[in-house]
């Protein structure tokens, strides 16, 4: 027997080993894999949370306009003459019914004094009247004078009595025509307009002077058609306006929402009362209001960074306690600094449910997440 024939029984012998030990080592059909073999779970992302604060939130509407006083007038003349006397000067205060300029009122003091002895006169013929209406009257009585002479003395007295009437018509006439010569405050209010001087002639009709209220003005602006309709007759209204380089602030109140917007712009008018009794404010100027433009309803004050804009919409990811995040659409209702106050545009978010501050781009529904540190 040659060596190569000796050794093929050893060579044969150590296949078959290798293929028990092949053989013992694969896992049995059907069985379980090792736990080593098992995928791991998915790692939730980190995140950071906000607590969503619940609030009354009120729609607020700003507009713009110009605040002009509450009364103004031009002041002029009813009757013609020579200006006498000014008796104010521009930008004083004057109280109502104060004189404010004088005409020339020697003619019309002379008519008034020529009705006013007229009067007397017509007073002393009905005294005299009435006297022989006395006298008569019991002698008609007796049957010592006729039915005609009574008469004629009733007639003579209605007469002096009429004459009576008629003379203190004339005397309110010349009194009326004579305080027709003093111009008078309409109201309580600033002088903005008086003449350079006296002895010019005056027109009637022409305006003379001028008046406005300084401690009442009234804002004039306009509402888009959808926040006027949530403004009612007496909301309250935070008036600003810039006086003398600072920002001067005031409480006002609507005091009118016209039901007709301009045709052309299709906004509606709104009158905002401005109280200025220590005068802060400066007539004329542009003021901005900020005013309710609807009633108090639910909503959510969040993180600006949690706001998720996708096209003219806007989303948040909302995270329940399972720490699944899931997108939910919400209305953004005002912009607050570095927060938001939004409303859901559908379901609501679940009670507890937190909602992730600054998402990662690449966060998708139904992502596991984990708060990046504690809040």
């Amino acid at each position: 027997m040659t060596r190569l024939q000796r050794s093929a029984p050893f060579a044969s012998a150590v296949a078959a080993a290798s293929l028990l030990l092949a053989a013992g080592c694969r896992p049995p059909a059907g069985g379980d894999a090792p736990a080593s073999d098992t995928a791991a779970p998915a790692e939730a992302s980190r995140v950071r949370f906000a607590t969503p604060e619940s609030l009354s939130f009120v729609p607020q509407a700003v507009a713009t306009g110009e605040l002009r006083p509450e009364q103004s007038a031009m002041l002029a003349f009813g009757i013609p003459g020579r200006l006498e006397r000014v008796a104010v000067r521009r930008g004083v205060t004057v109280k109502k019914g104060e004189a404010l300029a004088v005409l020339d009122s020697g003619a019309a003091s002379a008519s008034l004094a020529q009705a006013r002895a007229g009067l007397s006169a017509a007073r002393a013929q009905l005294r005299m009247a009435e006297d022989a209406l006395q006298r008569i009257t019991p002698l008609r009585e007796q049957q010592g004078v006729a039915d005609a002479q009574l008469v004629q003395v009733q007639g003579q007295r209605d007469l002096a009595l009429a004459q009576v009437e008629a003379a203190e018509a004339q005397v309110r006439a010349a009194e009326v025509h004579l305080g027709n010569h003093t111009l008078r405050a309409p109201f309580t209010g600033l002088v903005t307009r008086v003449p350079d001087g006296a002895g010019v002639a005056v027109n009637p009709g022409v305006p003379l002077m001028a008046m406005e209220t300084a401690g009442a003005l009234v804002l004039d602006t306009t509402l888009p058609e959808q926040d006027a309709a949530g403004v009612r007759v007496g909301d309250a209204a935070e008036v600003e306006a810039a006086v003398g380089g600072a920002l001067v602030k005031e409480a006002g109140t609507v005091r009118a929402v016209l039901p007709s917007a301009d045709p052309m712009t299709h906004r509606v008018p709104v009158e905002i009362a401005v109280p200025n009794p220590e005068g802060r404010f400066f007539a004329h100027t542009f003021a901005r209001a900020t005013l309710p433009a609807g009633r108090p309803r639910q909503a959510l004050r969040i993180p600006s960074g949690a706001l998720v804009q996708r096209g003219s919409g806007f989303f948040v990811w909302s995270v329940g306690g399972d720490g699944t995040a899931r997108l939910a659409a919400v209305r953004l209702l005002a912009q607050e600094g570095p927060q938001a106050v939004v409303e859901p545009a559908g379901e609501p978010l679940p009670p507890g449910a937190r909602v992730v501050d600054l998402p990662p781009s690449d966060l998708v529904d139904g992502a596991l997440v984990a708060a990046v540190s504690r809040e």
